[in-house]
């Protein structure tokens, strides 16, 4: 299994009920790296009412979702390589470059 960088996997995290969508953030070395057992990864949920554009991000069909979906860019979540499953494709560039701007803001890096 080989993970990339603004790839799009699904995992569980701790406190997790079910299994999410998962943009992973972390460098391509990390992902590499098989003695580093943790990537870092912003969660995608279902849109449901207004895009609080604040702190998410939108992604659509070209980003591999076929229903509205949400990237909130304030909490980078820690997940399990070993536990992540079923990709579905990277972020389009576009939405990448939104969210490195959103996150810069909502972190204010």
């Amino acid at each position: 299994m080989k993970i990339h960088q603004w790839e799009v996997w699904k995992g569980r995290p701790p406190g997790f009920e079910k299994d999410h969508w998962f943009v992973i953030l972390s460098g391509q070395e990390r992902c590499d790296n098989a003695n580093l057992r943790l990537v870092n990864g912003l969660a995608c949920y279902s849109l449901r009412g207004q895009l609080d554009d604040k702190i998410e991000v939108r992604l659509d069909a070209a980003d591999g979702f076929a229903a509205a979906t949400v990237c909130p860019c304030d909490f980078v979540f820690p997940l399990e390589k070993s536990k992540l499953h079923s990709t579905q494709g990277f972020v389009s560039w576009e939405r990448q470059q939104q969210i490195k701007s959103k996150l810069k803001q909502v972190l204010r890096l």
